[in-house]
């Protein structure tokens, strides 16, 4: 019992989140996700799941709510800095949403 533990602590990985603070580990096929850039916003929902690879590249996609387009979106855990500033809830007023 005590080596099944070690092994899940040693596989955990660490938390990975977006500018906006959205915890990437977490995020489930159905959530809402608001994109801020520029002063427009895209709202999306998310259609897979984010997959980790071996560089610890996340990757998933979503869906925008307005336009039907797929976004695909990425984090690298080693540079969230560069991520997308994504939102789990509406975080500005703009005036037009893509």
């Amino acid at each position: 019992m005590l080596k099944n533990i070690i092994k899940r602590e040693a596989v955990k990985m660490k938390n990975v989140y977006t500018k906006g603070n959205v915890l990437v580990n977490e995020i489930k096929i159905g959530d809402i996700h608001y994109e801020y850039d520029l002063g427009l916003s895209i709202e999306c929902k998310v259609i897979t799941k984010p997959i980790r690879d071996e560089n610890g590249y996340w990757t998933w996609k979503s869906k925008n709510t307005k336009t039907n387009e797929t976004v695909n979106y990425g984090v690298n855990e080693e540079y969230p800095h560069y991520a997308v500033n994504l939102y789990d809830y509406k975080a500005y007023n703009v005036k037009y949403y893509m």
